[in-house]
Parts: C-alpha cells; sequence; structure tokens
C-alpha cells in the first residue's frame, strides 16, 4: 500500500504538470497522443533494457525514470535514420523491433523477467512530487511568455525559443545534414534533445511547437526529480538520502552572504537540452555504479559508450564533469583501492574516447563559442553585476572564486565521505566530487557569449546534492543525538544569518564601485560561520572538532534555502506580457507564423526558403543581432540564410565575446543576391537564386520589399504581416 501511495503521488504531479499545459495551450488529445507515443516508443523499450542490466531487486520508479532516460538512447538514433530517410515510420518500427528483440533473447528475456519492483515507503514519493512543485513557477513564466499562438497581439518569445524548434525541424525532416537557418553551414551543436523532440512528433503527429513548447517542459520536472532520487536511492539503499537528495537538487540554491535571491535550478524550460541532460547523465552515474558493485551482466558496459554519447549530444556539459570525476577516483584507487583501480581506468577510457567521438562527429570539433577566459568570465559573475565590473585583477579574483565557491555549497556535505574507510574506498564518492568541483570550477575559468559555462554547474547539482545528502547520511550515524541536534538547529539559525546578516550588518547591498563593501560582506559571513561551529564545538564537547566542522558547513550550506525563498518574495511569476508592435526586438504575430506554415503545408522537405529578415530587429543585417530564427523553425524546410548565430562558422570566426552574435554574414554576396531580390527583382537573380535551390519566399512586411515579385515568383499567401511566394522556374 505504501509504495502505491509514493507511485501514485508522483503520477499525481506528472497529471498536474500536463494539465497545466493543457490550460496554457496543448490540446487534451494532443497531450494524450504524445505521452501514448513517449510510453510505448521510448519508455517501453527503455524500461526492458534497463531491467536486463540492474539488479534483480528495484523499484518501479526506478524503472520509469530510467527508462525514460535509455529511450533518450532509443529515440535518437531512431530519428535520425528516420530522418535521412524522410520517413516516420523508422521511428515507430525500430524501437518495438528492438523490444521485441530484447524479450526473445534468452539471457535479457529471463532478467527483466527476474527484476522485481520493491515497495517505496510513502513519503518518498509525496517528497519527490512536491519538490517537482518549485519548477512550477518557471513553466509559468515559459509558456507565458513563448505561446503557441499570438492571437491576442504580436509577442516577444524567448530569444533561442525558435532556434531550437529550427533544429528540431531538421532531425524531423532531413537528419542531421546541416544547420537549418543557413545553407551550407555544418551542423555541430548538442542536437539530441531536439531529435528527442523530433521522435515524439514523428511518433505521435504532436506538432513540433506543442512538444518543444508544452509537452518537454511538463514532463522533464518530473523524470528529473525522478532520476535523481533513483540514483541516490541506488547507491545508497535509502530512501531518506533519496529524498535528501533531491531535496539538495532542488530547494537549497546557492548560499551566499549577499542576500542574493536566487532559484539555482538543475533544469530550465529555456534550455530543452539541460533538462534533458539530467535523466541520461543519472543513468550513467548508475550503470557505472552497479558496473563497480559487480551487480550488472558483463554485456552492460556496452550501455557506457552509448549513455556518453547520448549525454554528451544532449548537453556536452554532462560527461565532461563526470570524466573530472573520474580522474579524482584514479587518483583516490591509487591510495586506498587498487582493485578497482583498473575498473576506473577502462571506464574513463570508454567515456573519455565516446566523448571525443562525440565532440568530433555530433559537435564538428565546435565549442560553440566556448572558450578558456578567466577575465572574461569574471564579468559574467553576480559580483560583476553588482559592482559593475570586473576590470581589475582582485575583482576578477575575487568575483570568480565567489562564483566558483557559492556553486559548491549544496556539495559540502559530500566532503565527509571520504573520513569514513569504505566511502574512501568507493569511486563512486570522487566521481560525485570531482564531477562538482569541475561544475563550479568551469564559471571560472570558461567564457560564453551567452554565459552557457554555467550550464557546467547546473549539470553538477544532482551530483553535488546526493553526495551532500550520502555525506549527511554517514555524520548523522557517526554522532550523538545531541550532535545531530546541536549542527541542524546552529545550522538553520546561523544559515539564516549568513544570508541576510551580512549585507544588514555593512550598510546594505553592494551598489556599483564598492568592492571594498562586497569584501566586508563576505569577512562577515566568514565571521557568522566560524562563531556558529565555535558554538557548535563547545555545545558538544565530546565531538568538538567534527561538530564544529559540519556546523561551519551546515551554516553555508542552509544559506541556499533562504535565497531561495526570498526569490518566492519577489513573485516568480511574472505578468502575461502586453501585446508589442512588430518592430519590437524578438517581436511575432500570428500572421508572420501562417505564412511560413502555409510554405510548411505546400513545399517538398527539400526545398529551399528565403527570407528577408535576418535580424532580432527589423534592420538590415549590418553587425545587428542576428538571432531570428522564424521561418526555418515554422516552415520546417533548410533556409537559405535566416539567422547565422550560434553556427560552428560563425563562432569560429568571432569565438570571444558577443562577437559571434552581431557578425556579419561571411559570404557577403550570397546575402546581397537574397536581400537585393526583394526589393528589386530581376531575372538573373531569380535564375542565381534557383541554381542555389531556392523555391520558396517568404517576405516580411517590416522590411523594405518591392511591391510585387512577379513575374519571378507567384504569391501563394497573404497576410497584412507576411506574404508566401513560390519561384517560378527560370
Amino acid at each position: 500500500m505504501s509504495g502505491s501511495v509514493a507511485n501514485v503521488a508522483v503520477l499525481t504531479a506528472l497529471l498536474f504538470f500536463l494539465g497545466y499545459v493543457i490550460a496554457a495551450g496543448l490540446p487534451f488529445s494532443h497531450a494524450v497522443l504524445a505521452t501514448l507515443a513517449v510510453l510505448v516508443t521510448q519508455v517501453f523499450p527503455g524500461v526492458l533494457i534497463w531491467r536486463s542490466i540492474r539488479p534483480r531487486d528495484g523499484w518501479l520508479l526506478e524503472d520509469l525514470g530510467m527508462g525514460f532516460a535509455m529511450g533518450v538512447c532509443v529515440a535518437v538514433p531512431v530519428q535520425v535514420v528516420a530522418g535521412l530517410m524522410h520517413s516516420r515510420i523508422p521511428a515507430i518500427v525500430l524501437p518495438l523491433v528492438l523490444a521485441a528483440v530484447l524479450l526473445a533473447v534468452p539471457v535479457t528475456r529471463h532478467r527483466i523477467r527476474e527484476a522485481r519492483w520493491s515497495p517505496l515507503p510513502w513519503w518518498l514519493g509525496v517528497g519527490i512530487a512536491l519538490s517537482s512543485a518549485v519548477f512550477l513557477a518557471p513553466l509559468i513564466n515559459y509558456c507565458r511568455t513563448n505561446r503557441l499562438s499570438w492571437s491576442g497581439g504580436p509577442g516577444a518569445p524567448y530569444v533561442d525559443t525558435y532556434l531550437h524548434l529550427a533544429l528540431a525541424s531538421e532531425l524531423l525532416t532531413r537528419g542531421p545534414v546541416e544547420w537549418p537557418t543557413v545553407k551550407g553551414a555544418t551542423l555541430g551543436y548538442q542536437w539530441f534533445a531536439h531529435a528527442w523532440i523530433a521522435h515524439v512528433t514523428a511518433t505521435s503527429n504532436v506538432g513540433l511547437d506543442q512538444v518543444l513548447m508544452r509537452f518537454m517542459p511538463a514532463i522533464l520536472p518530473i523524470v528529473a526529480v525522478v532520476t535523481i532520487g533513483m540514483l541516490g536511492l541506488r547507491l545508497s539503499g535509502s530512501p531518506v538520502v533519496a529524498l535528501v537528495g533531491v531535496i539538495g537538487s532542488t530547494v537549497f540554491a546557492s548560499g551566499n552572504p549577499f542576500a542574493i535571491p536566487t532559484m539555482a535550478l538543475p533544469l530550465t524550460p529555456l534550455s530543452p537540452t539541460l533538462g534533458m541532460g539530467i535523466p541520461t547523465l543519472m543513468a550513467l552515474l548508475s550503470v557505472l555504479a552497479m558496473r563497480w558493485r559487480g551487480q550488472t551482466l558483463p554485456g552492460a558496459v556496452v550501455l557506457v559508450p552509448v549513455l556518453t554519447i547520448i549525454a554528451t549530444g544532449t548537453k556536452g556539459s554532462t560527461s565532461p564533469v563526470v570524466v573530472a570525476g573520474l580522474g579524482l577516483a584514479i587518483l583516490a584507487m591509487l591510495m586506498w583501492n587498487r582493485k578497482m583501480l583498473l575498473p576506473v581506468i577502462i571506464d574513463i577510457l570508454i567515456i573519455g574516447v565516446s566523448l571525443g567521438a562525440t565532440m568530433i562527429v555530433v559537435f564538428h570539433g565546435s565549442a560553440a563559442g566556448l572558450t578558456l577566459n578567466p577575465p572574461e568570465a569574471a564579468t559574467q559573475t553576480f559580483l560583476a553585476g553588482a559592482l559593475g565590473g570586473a576590470s581589475s585583477a582582485k575583482v576578477q579574483i575575487a568575483a570568480l572564486a565567489l562564483a566558483a565557491g557559492t556553486g559548491m555549497t549544496r556539495s559540502l556535505f559530500a566532503f565527509v565521505l571520504p573520513f569514513r574507510r569504505d566511502d574512501r574506498k568507493d569511486p563512486m564518492t570522487w566521481v560525485l566530487i570531482g564531477g562538482t568541483i569541475a561544475g563550479s570550477s568551469a564559471v571560472a575559468l570558461f567564457y560564453h557569449p551567452g554565459a552557457s559555462q554555467y550550464y557546467f554547474q547546473a549539470t553538477a547539482i544532482p551530483m553535488a546534492a546526493i553526495g551532500s545528502a550520502l555525506g549527511a547520511q554517514r555524520l548523522y550515524h557517526a554522532l550523538s543525538k545531541r550532535g545531530r541536534l546541536v549542527i541542524l538547529g546552529i545550522g538553520i539559525v546561523g544559515g539564516a544569518l549568513f544570508f541576510t546578516g551580512p549585507a544588514r550588518l555593512t550598510g546594505g547591498m553592494v551598489h556599483h564601485g564598492e568592492f571594498r563593501h562586497a569584501m566586508e560582506i563576505v569577512l562577515v559571513g566568514v565571521a557568522i560561520a566560524l562563531i556558529g561551529g565555535v558554538i557548535a564545538g563547545a555545545l558538544n564537547p565530546s565531538r568538538r572538532i567534527p561538530t564544529a566542522v559540519a556546523t561551519v558547513a551546515a551554516i553555508v550550506l542552509l544559506a541556499g534555502p533562504f535565497a531561495f525563498i526570498k526569490s518566492y518574495k519577489h513573485d516568480p511569476v511574472v505578468a502575461i506580457p502586453k501585446p508589442i508592435g512588430l518592430n519590437q526586438v524578438d517581436a511575432v504575430s500570428n500572421g508572420e507564423l501562417a505564412a511560413a506554415r502555409y510554405i510548411r503545408a505546400h513545399s517538398g522537405v527539400e526545398d529551399l526558403v528565403m527570407t528577408n529578415r535576418h535580424c532580432t530587429t527589423p534592420i538590415a543585417p549590418n553587425h545587428c543581432d542576428n538571432r531570428r530564427w522564424l521561418v526555418t523553425a515554422f516552415t520546417e524546410r533548410q533556409s537559405f540564410i535566416e539567422g547565422w548565430t550560434a553556427t560552428p562558422e560563425a563562432t569560429d570566426i568571432a569565438p570571444h565575446g558577443r562577437d559571434s552574435v552581431f557578425l556579419n554574414y561571411w559570404k557577403p554576396q550570397l546575402l546581397a543576391l537574397n536581400d537585393d531580390f526583394y526589393i528589386t527583382p530581376t531575372a538573373a537573380a531569380q535564375r542565381e537564386l534557383w541554381n542555389q535551390g531556392v523555391r520558396w519566399i517568404y517576405m516580411e512586411n517590416t522590411m523594405p520589399h518591392a511591391a510585387t515579385l512577379a513575374p519571378y515568383a507567384t504569391l501563394r499567401f497573404s497576410d497584412p504581416d507576411a506574404s508566401a511566394w513560390q519561384l517560378n522556374k527560370p
């Protein structure tokens, strides 16, 4: 009965999230179709894979959560095949064939049938469900900003939303052939999450926009917290550790002494790649742990490269933090457990080679603008924002140290683990610690125009939280009841003081140019933590030093929830945006979407589409912000030239700063051919465009254009905001 309550609680949370996105515009029937498609073509074969490699004893939520991760491993390559074949049939048939094979082969069939479900305590399921609620406000904000229809008037979606839609359309219709918004550009990007979106559309016939902007952000929070909890449960066997790991990943945020509110969640609907990376990362860590403990069949080693490739191709920040953790584990095994040295070396070689192969084949060697540049990284920290910049070396050092340090607060109790002999000899201890250190250090080492180095820190959040949950469990058993109460009580009070006290005691929040004030806040915060530790040690003299050190860690760690709570005091749900003018930044209208959708409905998969709009505002493409992707996204066709930011070519030409966002197109003759045709169409331009492969013309009325493109093109659809023309054959 208790296990049923736990499972029902998680299911209720999932239905609640789906209910919200249905209210936000996703048709009920489409929600059902997408859910059934994922269950049948992804989760079903994924669960069979997982049950064939896990130990006999497991849990239903583990099979479903990790089965989802394995389903991603099925969906991505299957969709690549389906896209390249221009057919949706392989997307449906191949996963079912795989399931049939797993059930037909005696070894896997036996493992699948022998796998059992153990009941979970009711409070674990309820706790997981309630923890997922922290993702509701971001989901509401996302749905209000990124609408399926702009019937109330033009609006501005998040700048990258239509890029993700364009990438998904490429995977749906053509496979990973080239960058969809610019003809001839290389598709070097983390596109596996977009392949997943395309697979859901291919198997359910639900629109890409509905999958990306409604269905996906509704289910990923539940999948994420379930897989985080199940990894914690698999590593520890303790439901308490599992729940603490989930809570630590969601509400503990990042402790800081500046009274800065923050959610610091491990996923956001703004980044479908980040959310999809969590289940695959949790599955990879679980497989590694089970292999090291001798709980899997020898053939399970195949899943290590598979999960590495899928996790990396989904989010590039996943595998590097695992490699860093494995590197630290090798050093630890050299000192404390030589027996495990070879298995860890084998796994780091497998993961390293798989990571390298993915970078070459999937990313085409592109770092997408990520560069090793600590001085520039310092400018993107919260301290630099408060001070108005980070020009001097001392400010840069302080800013980077604080950014990395506050990012590690969730992991502080993980450092308890090496003090216990069995944990010191366990490679997973060091993988969790090393991965967390690597994720937090990345924000101090790397720079990206869109601050994407912080995705490394976000990726490592579950590892940090699970590590701290394990460490807290060890500490709980090592201390007396008095010691536990002292640490908890002073930790909570001290955490509140650590977060709110320094700014109040030093004259308020930091403003531009007040570096000295910022350092005073840090020193006061350190003093509060140390004083709390001294008091705790005095109250538990039998274990003075462990109690004092643990209390200092607890104060800093427990400041995180207060930062999270404060973020809700500032109304985390935004008001529904009012309509804007079509000339404003990122503005989109229903008429523009209708013209693009007309082209989608009447064009061939290989037809090339051109557009006269390249920038986020309707201006000439001369060092403008060229992140405009509407035409590619909604025609679901390859564009001749739309927006070129984020292409490997753009980041290679302008790898530093935001230059790649404002970079001029590197083939000015082609851009002139494209844009001039709208203003002064000629037979020569018509012939050249036809030879380039252009068959359809999207014309946006916010840009300069001729009254007609006839006789070189035929008007097929017209709206006050945009029109669709078919290029006539010369």
